[in-house]
């Protein structure tokens, strides 16, 4: 039953990208005519009203391309451009796409300076090109409004969801009556419902790592083109961790490991229990570091100081009063109220940035322009890129590759889910991974396009430190990446005891243990450095591709299981691995790029 649903569902997918890829082609075929004797240009763009080649035309040192972009830059900080309808963009940007597929193949114009003087209809033509070619940051404006209005339903949903269960007579009270706690090795655990597990797996997912994303787009890629690369990760991440909680479901284990035990062997599941254990130590080092500098810059702009004023004191306090009550938890459904209130934390952050970016407070006349440094101020020097591709787009897919793990915690999420079923544990998957994805595309737009090529690596370092809505979204962020702690936490501690095959009497030395270790080295560590970002990239594929890969693999090979198909099996486990270890490779080189020849990357 399930199976048929995947296979439909894949069918459904499959539709969408051939469906893309068609029109792809059609634009292409369009642009293909302008070869011929008999359609120039102008008649090409009568017919659909817009250039199709506006990219190549608006590229050339014309007078009409310089006064476009005059005109741009002095628009009031407020003002939306309204040059060419939203169809016309749109079709503009599909020209763009094949444009770039057909690049150096053939040449994108026969037409001169002088035959521009000689044709003043077609000079006209190539004025509307020029200005739809250019692409000013307000023209996206909509665009933006899209992920907001999204991500306003779903939280107005899952709300509404709530109160309905909890009112009386809903039958949500008699149903938790009912339930009876299940045994986890001799432990008693509350399971999860499905939006308790939704905030967990958001917050697990979405980290102070979206805060680096503009910076990406802005590096020399379009911001279009990366919101397809981010698309293809979320939907890849999505499916392997959805086949963590199947092979659960297949097998009956609780774990990487014993799943792996199963279908497997003690190679493979040993294997996999070091893995989890080694890359979550980075994971948790790196929140931690993050919270105790956060938190202390917070402190030091309300004029504390002392001890408490630095990185160190804010940590060891933090984690007494607030991390060591929740890694104490044994169960994740008492996380969920504080991954609520972290994802509400990342939305406001976007949210404050989002309004920024429309009251025009960071453009030039705007509030805060001449508050922030001369670097941190909006550059939009050639136009905002949409489809544009460059050797810095490597370092974007390598920060969306890593951007979706939280597969280390996939099997807990569907052991302790309420009334768990793959095609329930699917679709909150698909759920949590789907709101990241906005999350993520929201943040990539509102902050390129309020800031452009001056976006930092950490994008909330462009806004000045006198806005009081951006500190209260500094604040927000602080308390969103703290509350997403325990759980990556939770993914150590059991990677942990699997590894050393300990009881459950050993979870409190255990969790007091781990947070002693991971607090002490935060204390002393500010950069994790080389051993962090290459165990990233290595351990971010492993668990995320190749271990999911090789579990579909064996399970589906299993005596007995039935909940994988031949064609999953066979062309499914192959296709994930393949990505898995190509990721792998292609990470660790940049990685090692990145960080000893920047030059190759135009850094």
């Amino acid at each position: 039953m399930f199976a048929s649903r995947q296979k439909n569902l894949m069918y459904r997918m499959s539709f969408m990208v051939v469906l893309t890829t068609a029109l792809l082609v059609v634009t292409t075929v369009a642009t293909d005519d302008c070869e011929s004797d008999s359609c120039d240009v102008g008649s090409l763009m009568q017919m659909h009203t817009v250039d199709p080649v506006s990219k190549g035309l608006a590229s050339q040192p014309s007078a009409v391309s310089r006064e476009a972009k005059a005109d741009a830059s002095q628009m009031r900080p407020g003002a939306l451009t309204a040059k060419g309808s939203i169809g016309d963009r749109v079709l503009a940007s599909w020209f763009e796409v094949a444009q770039l597929w057909r690049l150096g193949h053939r040449s994108l114009s026969k037409h001169t300076s002088n035959d521009l003087s000689q044709k003043p209809e077609d000079a006209k033509l190539f004025q509307q090109a020029a200005e739809i070619g250019y692409h000013h940051p307000t023209d996206l404006a909509w665009l933006t409004m899209i992920p907001c209005i999204i991500i306003g339903f779903a939280l107005a949903g899952i709300v509404i969801n709530v109160v309905s269960s909890r009112s009386p007579g809903s039958g949500g009270e008699d149903k938790k009556a009912e339930a009876q706690p299940l045994a986890e090795r001799g432990e008693a655990t509350k399971k999860m419902t499905a939006v308790q597990m939704l905030f967990n797996m958001v917050q697990n997912i979405v980290g102070e790592g979206m805060l680096s994303l503009p910076a990406g787009i802005a590096g020399g890629t379009g911001l279009l083109a990366g919101s397809l690369i981010a698309f293809f990760f979320c939907s890849l991440m999505g499916y392997t961790f959805a086949i963590m909680g199947r092979t659960c479901y297949a097998t009956g284990e609780k774990t990487h490991k014993d799943c792996a035990a199963k279908v497997s062997g003690p190679g493979l599941a040993q294997t996999m229990a070091v893995v989890l254990m080694l890359k979550t130590v980075f994971t948790c080092l790196t929140y931690a570091i993050v919270i105790g500098e956060s938190f202390s810059r917070i402190m030091q702009f309300f004029g504390v100081a002392g001890i408490m004023g630095t990185s160190q004191g804010t940590l060891i306090t933090i984690c007494v009063f607030v991390l060591i009550p929740l890694c104490l938890q044994r169960d994740l459904s008492a996380l969920s109220y504080t991954s609520m209130v972290g994802c509400f934390g990342q939305v406001w952050v976007v949210l404050s940035m989002h309004i920024r970016y429309h009251d025009g407070s960071y453009r030039p006349g705007g509030q805060f322009y001449d508050a922030i440094s001369e670097a941190d101020k909006p550059d939009f020097s050639g136009g905002v890129m949409y489809w544009k591709t460059s050797a810095a787009t490597f370092v974007l897919l390598g920060s969306l590759a890593t951007a979706f793990i939280a597969h280390y915690n996939a099997p807990k999420f569907y052991s302790q889910l309420e009334d768990a079923t793959p095609e329930k544990f699917t679709k909150v998957v698909m759920g949590a991974f789907g709101f990241a994805m906005v999350i993520y595309f929201w943040i990539m737009s509102v902050g390129y396009l309020t800031f452009g090529k001056a976006s930092e690596g950490l994008i909330l370092n462009n806004y000045s430190e006198k806005d009081s809505l951006i500190t209260a979204a500094r604040i927000a962020m602080g308390f969103a990446v703290t509350f997403g702690f325990p759980l990556g936490f939770t993914g150590l501690r059991d990677a942990t005891m699997s590894v050393f095959d300990m009881a459950q009497d050993k979870f409190v030395p255990v969790t007091l243990g781990l947070l002693s270790v991971i607090i002490t080295g935060a204390c002393f560590f500010h950069d994790l450095g080389l051993a962090n970002s290459l165990g990233g990239a290595i351990f971010g594929a492993l668990i995320t591709l190749v271990f999911p890969g090789l579990l579909l693999y064996f399970t589906g090979y299993h005596q007995g299981v039935t909940e994988f198909s031949d064609r999953e099996r066979k062309y499914g486990s192959a296709g994930i691995l393949a990505l898995g270890f190509s990721l792998m490779a292609f990470g660790s080189t940049l990685v090692i790029i990145t960080r000893y020849f920047p030059e190759v990357l135009g850094k």
